[in-house]
């Protein structure tokens, strides 16, 4: 039975704990950049870091077939404490100075398969914890306070950083894996039933993906996602050059990341506000536009002020994309599904990412950043217009495993 009001215990216990790990997530970030940034002086090493935490990420559809098999508390529960140990493992060495890339490299690398997991598995229980007409308020909620502590961590990690240096945010971050195992020991995970459970591993993955093909929009989804990612994985890679080129290092550096975060809280907020009434496909759309016109815009400004003002506008709009998007495929999507289709989204949205990290780690040094963020903000409008067109929905025939055709 879904539950009767939106604050109950488990709702509160998830929301509670995912806002604190955005928090020590969002703290080892900034260290771990800064710490590449200082053994390397190069943005390049940043971006090959940012690549291999992302490339496990094409395991997901298998990672959301497994959620879609098997009971969700166990994994989760010991993966976060096995990422603690890791970060646990990070603060030692990073405090002796005894690290080395190589070392970071293997460490986010493993911390990412781990990880591969939640987001699947985050996207499956989450709309069991609340109810069905709160959905949309509840993932504002939720948005609201993880990226706020997210914020209050770049913020926070980028004045950290710059005066005392990375071991403390890297403890933290270790810290904030315990606290997140411990709390969801605490929520009550629904019991999902499906047919997937008498399957074969590969049948029951293979009826997800014949599920998504059967529907215009999660079939167009992931495309968009693997475009747009391409596109803006080179803005990651010189973000944390501008800054230090402006002589404002880590510092200024958080504060982008901060303004941008900002934004999207502001995003957040708005969704919560709207519940029952946002329109998700009308607000994906129209905050993809509004982001797509404010990143372009940001390598031709020069100014750190409207550098900040920018990130902030794009943030708004990157909330109000994201959870409308969520929103839109939980409702979607039978929960004995979600894994599945969760998995392939977060797959093919990735694997842009990392193919264009690498492809321009050698060059990106050299390359104009007004080049970089107007290709971005253009390839995005490209989305725009490629969503507007196609995703309208066919009439309304339920597919199988979905409560409504897309």
């Amino acid at each position: 039975m879904p539950p009767a009001k939106l604050w109950n215990r488990d709702f509160v216990l998830y929301w509670l704990g995912t806002a604190q790990s955005s928090f020590g997530s969002a703290l080892a970030g900034i260290a771990l950049s800064f710490l590449i940034l200082e053994l390397t002086g190069s943005a390049a090493s940043m971006g090959v870091n940012l690549a291999l935490s992302l490339i496990p990420g094409l395991f997901a559809p298998l990672a959301g077939n497994l959620v879609d098999r098997l009971p969700i508390k166990p994994p989760l529960v010991l993966g976060d404490v096995a990422r603690g140990l890791i970060a646990l493992g990070l603060w030692a060495l990073a405090a002796r100075g005894e690290v080395s890339i190589p070392l970071i490299y293997a460490a986010t690398v493993l911390m990412s398969v781990i990880g591969v997991i939640y987001g699947p598995a985050a996207a499956k229980v989450f709309p069991e914890l609340v109810p069905k007409d709160q959905l949309a308020r509840a993932n504002g909620l939720l948005g609201t306070a993880t990226q706020g502590m997210n914020f209050l961590g770049l913020v926070g990690g980028g004045v950290l950083v710059s005066q005392i240096g990375s071991p403390l945010a890297l403890l933290v971050d270790a810290v904030s894996f315990f606290v997140m195992a411990g709390l969801l020991l605490l929520v009550r995970m629904p019991a999902f039933v499906g047919q997937v459970r008498h399957e074969g591993f590969w049948q029951g993955l293979g009826e997800g993906l014949r599920l998504m093909a059967r529907s215009r929009v999660l079939t167009l989804v992931p495309l968009m996602a693997f475009f747009i990612n391409m596109t803006f994985a080179p803005v990651l890679m010189l973000i944390p050059k501008m800054m230090q080129d402006l002589g404002l290092g880590a510092q200024g550096y958080g504060f982008f990341m901060g303004s941008f975060t900002a934004g999207i809280v502001l995003g957040n907020v708005l969704v919560s506000v709207l519940g029952p009434r946002l329109q998700p496909g009308v607000a994906f759309s129209l905050g993809l536009s509004v982001m797509a016109v404010a990143m372009g815009a940001i390598g031709w400004v020069g100014q750190v002020g409207w550098m900040y003002a920018l990130a902030v506008v794009g943030g708004v709009a990157n909330g109000l994309v994201n959870t409308s998007l969520v929103i839109l495929l939980q409702s979607l999507v039978a929960p004995e599904f979600r894994g599945r289709v969760f998995g392939v989204l977060g797959s093919v949205g990735q694997v842009g990412m990392p193919i264009a990290l690498l492809l321009l780690a050698p060059v990106v040094d050299r390359l104009s950043p007004a080049l970089i963020f107007s290709v971005a903000g253009g390839a995005t409008l490209l989305m725009v217009a490629v969503w507007l067109v196609f995703s309208k929905p066919r009439a309304a025939q339920p597919a199988m495993g979905t409560r409504a055709g897309g």
